[in-house]
């Protein structure tokens, strides 16, 4: 009964989602999107970040956010306001805050790549910011320290603006990881690295993250990992996948593993973040 239950309620919500949508939701939704930016010490650079507020946003109240990556993707841009309005709007999930952090999409100076048949690959500082890359001085030098100086902007610098500048005093409990693919793989290397800066990840289909050569400390409870990758994709995401679940349960953390019928699809990726948001801030 529940199963149908759940699948009623992804269908209703999907409708609306994907429709032209009800103009009484329209008229009545009153939320905030819009792109910021913010220097960062560490990066030597301005970055953006685009930041959702639900309607009736009050600076008095806390409210849990989601920290994602990939945020100036216009598809998911425009995916997360509707998704988000809607949810709120039909009082399906409490309102929360939503942060996306922008990559830096330049091409990375000396990183040109030849992948055979006269082809070429242009690496752009994205792939260095969320993948610890290996023999990076084949590279560029000023690169091989790119990996962690972005972490430390999102751990130290894109948190700490966000909650101080909408007023959220809030607890790692309140704070949530959102990644897709190399942006998965860089939560991995987060939530293993700083255990104890945001209590839920939520990852689909990781690239990277370093998952079997990361240390993983019996002792440390790490934080709630929310995991789906395709039954097409490549082998190794799930021997990273069963390695994550054994290391879990060594640490007795909470894992949460889901296997879709597909491939590395963003569209999929959206209905499970559907799925796992209304599992997480449900009314």
């Amino acid at each position: 009964m529940k199963k149908i239950i759940g699948i009623s309620l992804i269908g209703i919500v999907a409708s609306f989602l994907f429709s032209c949508g009800s103009k009484r939701l329209q008229s009545n939704i009153e939320s905030i999107y819009y792109t910021n930016s913010l220097y960062s010490k560490q990066l030597s650079e301005y970055r953006k970040h685009n930041v959702y507020l639900p309607e009736k946003f009050d600076r008095k109240k806390t409210y849990p956010i989601i920290y994602s990556t990939d945020g100036e993707k216009i598809t998911s841009q425009s995916f997360i306001k509707k998704t988000l309005d809607s949810l709120i709007g039909l009082r399906i999930i409490k309102p929360i805050i939503y942060v996306n952090s922008h990559y830096n999409n330049r091409i990375a100076d000396s990183t040109t790549i030849n992948i055979g048949n006269s082809k070429k690959l242009h690496l752009q500082y994205r792939n260095f910011e969320y993948v610890r890359m290996k023999n990076i001085d084949a590279f560029n030098s000023l690169l091989k320290d790119r990996f962690q100086n972005h972490m430390n902007y999102f751990k130290d610098e894109l948190i700490s603006h966000i909650e101080e500048m909408y007023n959220q005093n809030i607890s790692k409990g309140d704070r949530y990881f959102y990644g897709e693919s190399n942006g998965a793989g860089f939560g991995l290397s987060l939530l293993n690295n700083n255990p104890n800066l945001i209590g839920t990840y939520i990852c689909f289909s990781p690239y990277g993250g370093d998952v079997q050569t990361n240390t993983w400390n019996k002792d440390v409870e790490f934080p709630k990992l929310y995991l789906a990758y395709g039954s097409y994709e490549s082998s190794f995401i799930k021997e990273n996948t069963d390695f994550l679940k054994l290391r879990y349960e060594e640490c007795k953390s909470q894992i949460y593993i889901e296997v879709y019928k597909g491939g590395h699809d963003s569209q999929i990726w959206q209905t499970e973040f559907i799925k796992t948001i209304v599992k997480l801030f449900g009314t």
